[in-house]
């Protein structure tokens, strides 16, 4: 590949089909200074050289942004550098990949003669055959982001440039016509299918189409509790046990097929056991010590696993304190909610109803991202080696605040507000004369009420507005609100005041051939014919100036964009997967609500991706992650709440202990002995099902382990074809080991019964 030719050859496709920037370059680094002109003048030439000493091509641009009366002014201290990467370098680490993976154990397979998976004999045979067959122009454009990614993060040691830290960000470029076909297929599907998931991976990679394939098997699997939930809300049946029991069967048999599914994918996608195969390390990693490894004998960096889980337990109290401080945060403007709207009954009583919900969304968001914040830290000061590690334990640790925000308001209303309610209404009261003693009130208790509302109802309409709200406000801020920011943006630089007549004539100039180099020069600070040593000076005259400013300024823009992770997206289905499976009981409806708003949520994160996000950087991922094992976790939690909701609520079951109606509508059940048994039995119960699902599913292998059966067998067979005939024959793969055996056997007797005849004279 010839140096700097992406802005020629973009440039003389732009007018024919050109949206796309698929071609152009690999990734866009998007360097801005924090620092002194001379810092950032060094560090971008460190950057810069880093790159180039990588193997990649490099070349830099202002960042610029659209003007209100047309033109472009450059961003004051942001600067671009396109990345591309050399065919040669780029076989060089597919290469380096491959070997990787198959020292982690990453099994090679390919597609039989039948169409069916199987594993690469050929490389099991000769692995130096990894090293051949490796085409850079026909691997998935996910594939080579990836590589190429990892060449621009990877650590200098092991042949990376090691492009990170505050300030640099390095994305992929949009490709708009495939993000324009993606869109247009979801206006037509239903249902994503094995060619669409397909096209998805090639495009984004692993991780996202690991979500979506998850998200649509979530969708799938919510037909059945919403159907059911229909059946249940029509026959007027709340906190039915029988309900409540298929609530708590679905969910486990949903996340024991997904577990499945995942495997199968992983395995059909060739990334099985990638999690534990050796990638490159973290640039972020610090090793203490040079070890040898026990199984190559390679001297290799680690970091102490006793000194890691020294820093795990010093964060625990930290983040045990957070969580306490959000839980408190959370039951003070609980407290305050419940009194506004069961007990208080003086003037303004509506508009004091919207404290409560503007405390919420104002203090709550703060605090959770400065959660998250100190989890970051913490999880960087336990130094994991690997990205996946990093991101299970970082994941872990925010899962806690979420989980907080979003069901502890439930639980407070179910479990702590409704069996107390009439203890709370006794300290408002008290805490109400306490008030008048000291200052000018009205008469005792005129202002307050008593709480009326029905046990059941309060938790019904707590569900109802969660699941409805959440949903709603959900799409909002990840879809409908990136979108107005970024044409409210758009709108406001293109409205902002006409640049200056110097800013204007500079812009002018800088579209000259000859003042890129002077302006690399300047940022530099070397001469102008230093940078020729770098950036060829006039490499893209061919293309007319408007279009290459217009083509910065819009990934100038893109760039600018928030980056997309899945955490955001898992979070969200994970809380909603806790109140389908603890509370549905209460309200049958909210499955049906969760299938509606998720076959939405297929397209509209369609839309979030292509739209109002960063390109995803391309990973791989054998599974979802951490988020199963926190689905498994709550569906151990649905057997507590379902069985404990039924028990306070349900009216006529024959099995709970007989209520005084009144009461029950009031607080329903409180009898704690008689509640810790139905706990008990329920979590038992849940076990018990737990064991025979997995025994039954076991029953039927999964189409991963029907692979590796095969594969071991292959092994098994190569290795019998090589042996010797008296190894296949212990092998039990032969019969003539056996009739040389028999041979002997019948010499032996025929000799002892010439003994005993006297035909053989004995010593």
């Amino acid at each position: 590949m010839d140096r700097f030719t992406f802005l020629r050859s973009w440039a003389l496709e732009r007018r024919q089909a050109a949206e796309s920037s698929e071609g152009f370059a690999d990734f866009v680094v998007s360097f801005r200074s924090g620092k002194s002109a001379e810092d950032a003048q060094q560090a971008l030439g460190d950057a810069v050289k880093r790159l180039a000493g990588a193997g990649l091509v490099v070349e830099a641009r202002p960042a610029l942004r659209a003007q209100r009366r047309g033109g472009y002014a450059a961003e004051a201290g942001r600067v671009l550098l396109f990345v591309t990467c050399p065919r040669a370098r780029l076989e060089h680490e597919m290469r380096r990949s491959r070997v990787q993976d198959w020292l982690g154990g990453m099994v090679p397979l390919r597609r039989g003669d039948g169409g069916a998976l199987e594993v690469d004999a050929d490389v099991q045979e000769d692995p130096r055959r990894l090293l051949a067959g490796h085409d850079a122009g026909q691997i998935a454009v996910a594939e080579r982001q990836r590589l190429v990614r990892r060449i621009i993060g990877g650590p200098r040691s092991e042949g990376g440039a090691e492009v990170a830290g505050d300030g640099v960000d390095v994305v992929a470029l949009h490709d708009r016509r495939f993000n324009q076909q993606w869109l247009g297929h979801w206006a037509r599907a239903w249902l994503i299918d094995g060619k669409g998931l397909q096209r998805i991976r090639g495009h984004f990679g692993d991780e996202i189409a690991m979500y979506f394939a998850f998200l649509q098997s979530y969708v799938l699997w919510l037909a059945l509790p919403a159907a059911a939930g229909v059946l249940w809300w029509g026959a007027g049946r709340r906190f039915s046990w029988q309900f409540g029991v298929l609530l708590v069967l679905w969910s486990v048999v949903f996340t024991e097929t997904w577990a499945r599914r995942e495997a199968d994918i992983a395995t059909s996608w060739g990334v099985r056991g990638v999690q534990h195969a050796r990638d490159t390390r973290r640039a972020a990693f610090r090793p203490d010590r040079y070890v040898a490894d026990p199984a190559t004998g390679e001297r290799v960096a680690t970091f102490s696993a006793a000194r890691r889980w020294l820093r795990r337990l010093a964060g625990v109290p930290v983040i045990a304190a957070l969580a306490l401080g959000m839980a408190a945060l959370i039951g003070l403007i609980f407290a305050l909610q419940t009194f506004i709207s069961e007990f208080y009954a003086g003037p303004l009583a509506g508009v004091l109803g919207l404290v409560p919900v503007v405390l919420f969304s104002a203090s709550l968001p703060a605090l959770t991202a400065l959660c998250t914040r100190v989890a970051a830290a913490l999880t960087e000061y336990e130094n994991y080696e690997y990205e996946a590690e990093h991101m299970a334990q970082l994941t872990a640790k925010i899962f806690v605040f979420r989980f907080l925000q979003d069901q502890l308001y439930l639980f407070l209303t179910a479990w702590v507000f409704v069996p107390h309610r009439d203890a709370f209404g006794a300290w408002v009261g008290g805490a109400y004369d306490a008030l008048r003693s000291v200052l000018p009130l009205a008469p005792a208790h005129a202002g307050l009420k008593a709480s009326a509302t029905p046990a059941a109802q309060l938790v019904q309409s707590m569900l109802t507005s969660f699941v409805v709200t959440s949903q709603l406000v959900n799409m909002g801020t990840e879809t409908v609100l990136p979108l107005l920011q970024r044409w409210w943006s758009t709108r406001s630089a293109r409205r902002s005041p006409p640049i200056g007549a110097a800013a204007a004539a500079a812009a002018a100039a800088a579209s000259r051939p000859g003042a890129r180099r002077r302006m690399l020069a300047s940022v530099f600070a070397v001469a102008p014919t230093a940078v020729d040593a770098w950036v060829e000076s006039d490499a893209s005259a061919d293309a007319p100036a408007d279009i290459q400013q217009q083509f910065v300024a819009r990934v100038a823009e893109e760039t600018a964009l928030p980056a997309y992770t899945t955490f955001e997206d898992y979070a969200e289905m994970a809380s909603q997967f806790a109140r389908v499976a603890f509370f549905s009981v209460a309200w049958p409806l909210a499955p049906l609500a969760a299938l509606l708003n998720n076959w939405l949520e297929l397209r509209t994160d369609a839309a979030k991706i292509c739209s109002a996000t960063q390109r995803p950087p391309a990973r791989r991922v054998e599974s979802i992650g951490p988020w199963l094992h926190a689905l498994r976790m709550m569906c151990w939690l649905s057997s507590i709440t379902n069985a404990l909701l039924v028990y306070q609520f349900h009216a006529n079951c024959a099995l709970l202990p007989h209520a005084d109606p009144e009461a029950l509508q009031h607080v329903g059940r409180t009898g704690l002995g008689f509640a810790l048994a139905v706990l008990l039995f329920s979590e038992h119960a849940f076990l018990a099902v737990r064991w025979l699902v997995v025994q039954v599913m076991a029953s039927w292998p999964a189409a991963h382990a029907r692979i590796a059966e095969r594969a071991r067998a292959q092994s098994r067979r190569r290795w019998l074809d090589r042996a010797s005939p008296m190894l296949r024959g212990l092998a039990g793969d032969s019969d003539e080991p056996q009739a040389e055996a028999a041979g002997d056997w019948r010499a032996e007797a025929e000799r002892g019964r010439n003994i005993l005849a006297g035909k053989v004279k004995t010593a």
